[in-house]
Parts: C-alpha cells; sequence; structure tokens
C-alpha cells in the first residue's frame, strides 16, 4: 500500500463527502465532525455514487435506496428499502500530514 495525498484538509466540507479517483480507484473521503473516514466509493447495491448521499447521525446513507454504513468500519447498518443484496463498503486507512489528507491506497 501507498499513502496518496487525495485533498488538503481545508478542501473536505464540514460534516460532507468528497470524492477522490486515481486510475481505477475510486475513494470516498467522509468527515463527521472533527473525524475522518474514507471508503469505497460506490454503493455495494446497485454501484451509486456515496458521494450524491447523506450523512445523517453518524451514518452514511445511500441516495438511491437508502442503504446505510457505519463510514468507519464500512459495516452495512441498514439494508436498502427495495431489500437488495448488499456488502460492507471497502475502508482505507486515512491520515492528516501538514493539512494534507492521506489516504493508504
Amino acid at each position: 500500500m501507498v499513502w496518496q495525498s487525495v485533498a488538503k484538509l481545508s478542501e473536505i466540507p464540514a460534516s460532507g463527502l468528497f470524492k477522490y479517483e486515481t486510475g481505477s480507484t475510486e475513494i470516498l473521503i467522509i468527515k463527521s465532525g472533527e473525524k475522518l473516514f474514507a471508503t469505497s466509493l460506490r454503493c455495494t447495491h446497485e454501484n451509486d455514487d456515496l458521494s450524491n448521499g447523506t450523512l445523517e447521525d453518524g451514518k452514511l446513507v445511500c441516495s438511491f435506496h437508502y442503504a446505510s454504513f457505519n463510514p468507519s468500519t464500512g459495516d452495512v447498518l441498514s439494508a436498502p428499502d427495495d431489500g437488495g443484496d448488499v456488502k460492507p463498503l471497502k475502508t482505507y486507512s486515512i491520515k492528516v500530514d501538514n493539512g494534507e489528507v492521506m489516504v493508504d491506497i
């Protein structure tokens, strides 16, 4: 794995979602309060872009069928509205170094 700079900390919206793409890897940076998390960008239910989702009470919620995930572990917290299959998200190690958000890709 390699630590990759994905954004300046100031570019990440407060309590928000930030999409980063490098090559074939798509990553979602999640800021919840002062905490940062990194997961795969695509919902495992129907491949929807999770940067269009929301943070609700510390949960990452997909905007398409409302599956929800724990941003820290990637675990599924609730199934999609249509009852389809959903798997946990991939998670990545994340850190801030001199104001740069770094993800271990």
